[in-house]
């Protein structure tokens, strides 16, 4: 099955990266046209080490493309726009975005900044829990007016991951889509 989109959609997991029933997975499994960064540890992340693994797809990957971000994603895709012109990457999605100085941050993660310092210089848009344990609503919201883009609460979805048992997550994918259409409107 051919995409009608001259784009294709880069999904960035977060710690652990994202099992079968995340809505991430099951959003890459049902669309053509998808791409997943895959990193040596995922356990163990270093900013460094994922910043430099996002930059040799982007370079090897010939098509532009939205970004579909999901926690330490979030942060990773923020880094990496912070020194590398993105070019490619039309946009994006960033979803249940993680407060490096929260006391719930993973202190295996190493080297990430908030996101409100980091900037980045293409369209955004960021969805927000209202009981996010890694990421306050009000974080999202002071990183999305710094970013300068919309912060999307999608309630009380706690970390909007495979715990958040939101399955294939239809809102989420109706803001996606509704967000990918501004892009190349």
């Amino acid at each position: 099955m051919k995409s009608e989109h001259a784009h294709d959609w880069l999904f960035l997991a977060g710690v652990g990266n994202s099992g079968a029933n995340h809505w991430q997975r099951q959003w890459e499994i049902e669309h053509p046209n998808t791409l997943w960064l895959e990193h040596r540890d995922w356990d163990n992340p270093t900013r460094n080490e994922w910043v430099a693994d996002l930059q040799q797809l982007v370079l090897e990957h010939p098509r532009p493309m939205v970004v579909v971000a999901h926690s330490l994603g979030c942060l990773l895709l923020l880094e990496w726009a912070a020194e590398h012109a993105p070019d490619k990457v039309l946009g994006a999605f960033l979803v249940a975005v993680p407060d490096p100085k929260g006391e719930n941050f993973p202190a295996e993660a190493i080297g990430f900044r908030p996101a409100h310092m980091l900037p980045a210089a293409l369209p955004m848009m960021i969805v927000a829990s209202e009981n996010d344990p890694y990421g306050t609503l009000g974080y999202a919201e002071l990183s999305a007016r710094q970013l300068g883009c919309e912060c999307v609460n999608v309630g009380a979805q706690g970390h909007i991951n495979g715990k958040s048992e939101l399955g294939y997550w239809h809102p989420g994918y109706n803001l996606l889509q509704d967000f990918t259409r501004s892009l190349t409107a």
